[in-house]
């Protein structure tokens, strides 16, 4: 859950911020990849902002297709969680 005090932004803030358009954020939502931190506006985080960082990465400089990154996206999810976890 992200803190109450985390800036976020809407979808052109983060389009100008990552560098991606507003369709390929809004995609990256309806296949749930993102999870906005308020999903009525959506409303973005840095989190969500680092998160489009690495789709967009793993898609064009490593050629990962669709299917692939919600399998890496988990992974990187699990071992997030461990290593939160001190393990």
């Amino acid at each position: 859950m992200n803190p109450p005090s985390a800036k976020k932004i809407g979808l052109p803030e983060a389009a100008q911020e990552t560098g991606l358009s507003s369709e390929a954020i809004i995609h990256f939502i309806q296949l749930e990849w993102i999870v906005p931190a308020e999903a009525e506006s959506p409303l973005l985080d840095e989190e969500d902002l680092a998160r489009m960082r690495l789709i967009a990465e793993l898609q064009n400089e490593f050629g990962v297709n669709d299917e692939a990154v919600p399998i890496i996206l988990h992974l990187i999810d699990q071992l997030h969680w461990h290593f939160k976890r001190g393990r």
